[in-house]
């Protein structure tokens, strides 16, 4: 028996955390970890990890262990989490890898390429119960340079220095995640694949038994770092904004970025690579985002868009300029409420309203997951709490350790300290169920983390006002 190879076990208090990334299998087992201490990606007889589990169970019945350790197992072999066989050398028949052309009948090509840390955010789960509680580090993203290939007009990075993380200490930020718990990394930038040990990197973090996941505009992508991802199992993000080259190309300001990015799609694609398409979208584009995610999908690909284009980390505002004005965030969230478009924030959903809470649990509570479950590092080694937020310093891997940030650190402590009572302007406002409370969006704007951004609770109204049309209430 073994793990397979899209399987990956972590322990979290008394909670067994058990995921695969393309069985759609995401589960939690309460004060099991002695039956999952034998269990590795190495084929081991089963007899010697039942030994293992009676080991922990020292004076109990022996036959009632082993009953109860077929049983766990039971759902986890039929779903091929777990992989068995008479030799050592089945389980490979049967462990799968990802492949568009050979979807699991269980799950959906969107379904299939989400990340442990998108599984995680799930609503009213006992992992994210858990971390509310008791803060660990499940997600680290790395934004291992600086230096990029293109110039968007709606980045939030205020600046673009040949600036690398070095490997070493890469490596040494990889060994801590893992040693802490961790399950995902991240790497961005950026543009990622500019750092000279990228693929050095990408090998490094599979070795720790760590989900890979990589945020790039692909133009750097060739047949090298494709069988590179490929062979580490890593999951892609990029942004495509248009089907229409020079709309593309006019928001990277880079010429020849959207052939260069659409062909390593398509290279992804026929490698099987898990990709997922994202469209930003802002006035040049927004007519036309949804062509760009009919032929995502036309691929197999999940695809989303996004309207929230936030201030640059440094407070400049002048990237807002190309934000949707309220008419055109109200065209958008029509398609996104009445017509189902996916969306990868800010969208409401109808069933949401028998859960919304009262004035009283929603102040008494934390108003975002920053702090809790994932963390940022710059190029120059300066932690911050989640993308964009860099203007929050919680200190450098250059002289702290990560496990000191994460559990030590004053500005982190402060972070997570923060609740809705904290936003007195929104704690009683009548939009507040229909918008998120976003300290980044509020620091990069307005200077203040406990200032909101006006623009975004004048959506706010505008999607309540759409969501309630909806569903029947206005």
């Amino acid at each position: 028996m073994r793990l397979s190879r899209n399987g990956f076990l972590r322990q979290y208090g008394p909670f067994t955390y058990v995921f695969d990334r393309l069985e759609a299998f995401d589960e939690m087992y309460r004060d099991a970890e002695p039956f999952f201490r034998g269990l590795s990606r190495e084929p081991r007889e089963k007899e010697e990890i039942v030994r293992k589990t009676l080991a922990a169970f020292d004076g109990a019945d022996e036959a009632e262990v082993r009953r109860d350790f077929d049983e766990l197992y039971e759902p986890l072999l039929a779903a091929g989490v777990v992989l068995a066989g008479d030799a050592a050398a089945a389980p490979d028949a049967s462990d799968r890898r990802f492949s568009y052309d050979a979807p699991n009948p269980k799950t959906s090509p969107d379904e299939a390429v989400l990340s442990a840390a998108d599984k995680a955010r799930l609503p009213q789960n006992v992992l994210g119960d858990w971390f509310a509680v008791h803060p660990s580090l499940f997600r680290l993203q790395l934004d291992i340079t600086q230096a990029c290939t293109e110039r968007c007009i709606h980045c939030y990075i205020p600046e673009y220095n040949p600036v690398f993380l070095p490997f070493p200490k890469i490596a040494a930020l990889l060994d801590e995640l893992s040693a802490m718990g961790g399950l995902e990394v991240t790497l961005s930038g950026g543009e990622c694949m500019m750092h000279p040990d990228f693929g050095r990197i990408v090998r490094y973090a599979r070795s720790k038994d760590l989900l890979v996941g990589v945020l790039s505009n692909l133009t750097l992508l060739d047949a090298e770092k494709t069988v590179l991802l490929r062979d580490a199992d890593a999951t892609v993000q990029v942004s495509l904004y248009s089907m229409d080259e020079a709309i593309h190309d006019g928001i990277t300001k880079r010429p020849g970025s959207w052939r260069a990015t659409k062909a390593a799609i398509e290279r992804l694609r026929a490698a099987d690579v898990p990709c997922r398409v994202s469209c930003p979208t802002m006035k040049p584009n927004y007519r036309g985002y949804l062509d760009v995610l009919a032929w995502a999908r036309s691929l197999g690909m999940d695809a989303q868009t996004d309207f929230i284009i936030m201030g640059k980390m440094d407070g400049d505002t002048s990237n807002l300029g190309c934000r949707l004005d309220l008419q055109e965030t109200r065209t958008l969230l029509e398609d996104v409420i009445l017509r189902s478009v996916p969306m990868n924030s800010e969208y409401f959903d109808p069933a949401k309203k028998d859960s919304m809470l009262s004035d009283e649990a929603w102040m008494a509570q934390p108003v975002c997951g920053a702090g809790l479950d994932s963390l940022c590092i710059d190029a120059t080694g300066e932690a911050y709490p989640c993308p964009a937020f860099g203007g929050f310093r919680l200190g450098s891997v250059h002289e702290r350790t990560l496990r000191w940030i994460w559990e030590e650190s004053s500005a982190m402590r402060r972070l997570r300290s923060v609740r809705g009572r904290d936003f007195p302007k929104c704690a009683h406002c009548e939009n507040r169920d229909y918008c998120s409370v976003c300290m980044c969006r509020n620091f990069n704007e307005t200077g203040d983390v406990f200032k909101p951004a006006e623009h975004f609770c004048r959506v706010a109204a505008v999607n309540r006002e759409i969501a309630e049309k909806r569903m029947g209430i206005a």
